[in-house]
């Protein structure tokens, strides 16, 4: 399995919220243009993905 930090990142990011996304990277990260970054990429995502595509993604991991 994925080790739990990155397991925490998966979940959060397809299926937190944008917040809960971005608060969760920022605890890693020092790039100020990070969280911005991560934002854009989270809300793409919640905009294209589907609920299957998400559960799919999910169970993949």
């Amino acid at each position: 399995g994925l080790c739990p930090a990155l397991q925490r990142k998966v979940d959060l990011f397809l299926n937190g919220t944008t917040e809960e996304y971005v608060e969760y990277l920022k605890q890693f990260n020092e790039n100020r243009d990070e969280p911005d970054n991560a934002e854009n990429i989270k809300k793409c995502s919640d905009r294209t993905l589907t609920e299957e595509d998400k559960a799919q993604a999910t169970s993949l991991i």
